[in-house]
């Protein structure tokens, strides 16, 4: 998220600029030794550069973490972050994952977290995560905006 922008701002102001949380997932990939296609993929979809009509349809139908890593014997199903807020959305498509991924001993499902530039990222797994989304002290909390269908949109800070 560009640092300038805020949660408040609208879906097309956050999705105006440059995705800090992307570009430091390439950084930190590029840094590690990793190549794109071949010890990992780009497979999220993002909303800077898809314009495909009826976009909300397939981020509901499809199951697509926004990488996957290969590496030291493991698939890394990654959700990238660079911010606290967790959408249920994303909180819930992690878990997908990580259920459909439960008998394979070589697969990881979570969230790489960028919390600034200068930092190193923070991995959160998908068990991680279920243990923040079920505590009672971190609130759910709702963006101004609504979802193509017209829900709130739940997300949680995470205490990270």
């Amino acid at each position: 998220m560009d640092a300038k922008n805020k949660y408040t701002d609208s879906y097309a102001e956050r999705n105006s600029g440059p995705d800090m949380a992307d570009e430091l997932m390439l950084k930190h990939l590029d840094s590690n030794g990793f190549k794109e296609n071949i010890d990992y993929l780009r497979t999220g979809t993002d909303p800077k550069t898809n314009k495909l009509d009826l976009f909300w349809f397939a981020t509901k139908i499809l199951l697509l973490p926004d990488y996957i890593l290969v590496t030291k014997g493991f698939i890394f199903f990654i959700e990238v972050k660079g911010t606290k807020r967790l959408k249920e959305s994303d909180y819930f498509k992690i878990q997908e994952m990580a259920y459909k991924g439960k008998r394979y001993k070589q697969v990881k499902v979570g969230l790489m977290f960028f919390t600034n530039p200068k930092s190193e990222p923070v991995w959160l797994d998908h068990k991680k995560l279920k243990d923040m989304w079920f505590d009672d002290t971190i609130p759910i909390q709702y963006y101004p905006e609504k979802d193509f269908e017209g829900n709130l949109k739940a997300y949680k800070i995470l205490p990270i």
